[in-house]
């Protein structure tokens, strides 16, 4: 089936190599085919939800949103990978089975989740981050998803049915609370919205001859620039001092920290983390001790008016 689902798709768009490789498959089964292009077909790895992440919004609209904000950045000048249309002269292709597809020109560099994160990279990750919030700042798109109050609202609902699937009423009841929270700390602070990326992990950050660069939008949409600055924090800064060369290259390229407003995203990336990958993480072995630490060091602490 899944190789049916790329000949299919490149057959939109006239492709014939000889040589497709699987990236990966999390939100999208990801191609690299041949040396020009890049493949996304939108079918996540079983699993791996994301509905209450859009409710109410249809995905073809997100995927349009999504390839018109990519635009934006890039004649804004920066440097990101670029959709290809199909035979139609679209840029989003649906397959017979309902499921939607989408071509870009290769763009050649390593994801930094394969290189060792010095201190000079991690300064460079939060220069590049700036840069893109300064890019991103002034574009809107509809409809797109609000990193807000509203979501934090879905991110609630999402623990109460993970009860049925084995979340325990403690920590179900503790995580809502922090939604909660997070909820209200983004009210007061939604006229500092802007686009922005969603998903900055080291896998979805190239280093090229250019310089860094941010792929898999998959996740952007309208919230406050701290929930970027959070998700690196959470993905790539693991030690303070990451997370001081990232700030440090944030805040001299422009950038402003807001530090009550951080504290707010970074529970709520590890809320949606949980939200999305629960099914998928609950069956690991790992998952019981890393969930009582992220409750210890994390979530109690947060609902307790600590800072994070």
């Amino acid at each position: 089936m899944e190789h049916n689902y790329i000949q299919e798709a490149l057959a939109h768009y006239n492709i014939t190599v000889p040589e497709i490789e699987l990236l990966r498959h999390n939100e999208n089964l990801t191609y690299r085919v041949g040396n020009e292009y890049l493949l996304q077909i939108h079918e996540p790895v079983e699993g791996f939800s994301t509905d209450f992440f859009y409710e109410g919004i249809e995905r073809i609209e997100i995927y349009k949103a999504e390839l018109a904000f990519q635009a934006h950045l890039k004649k804004q000048g920066m440097q990101i990978r670029e959709a290809v249309e199909n035979c139609h002269g679209e840029c989003i292709t649906k397959l017979q089975n309902g499921t939607y597809a989408t071509v870009s020109k290769w763009l050649e560099g390593e994801s930094l989740d394969k290189l060792e994160l010095n201190a000079e990279i991690c300064y460079q990750i939060g220069e590049m981050l700036a840069c893109l919030h300064q890019k991103a700042k002034g574009f809107r798109v509809s409809p797109v998803k609000t990193y807000g109050k509203q979501h934090c609202e879905c991110t609630k609902r999402r623990f109460q049915a993970l009860e049925n699937l084995g979340l325990s009423n403690e920590y179900s009841l503790n995580m809502q609370k922090c939604c909660d929270h997070a909820g209200a700390v983004l009210e007061n602070v939604q006229d500092e919205f802007q686009m922005i990326h969603g998903d900055l992990s080291a896998s979805n950050i190239l280093q090229t001859p250019d310089g860094l660069v941010p792929i898999d939008f998959s996740f952007f949409g309208m919230g406050h620039p701290m929930y970027d600055l959070a998700v690196l924090f959470g993905n790539i800064g693991g030690t303070l001092a990451r997370r001081q060369q990232i700030a440090e290259g944030y805040r001299n390229a422009g950038g402003t920290i807001r530090y009550d407003v951080l504290d707010a995203c970074f529970v709520l990336t590890l809320l949606d983390c949980l939200g999305i990958h629960y099914e998928q993480w609950s069956k690991q072995e790992w998952f019981a001790s890393r969930m009582q630490r992220w409750h210890k060091e994390n979530l109690i602490p947060y609902v307790q008016g600590e800072r994070i």
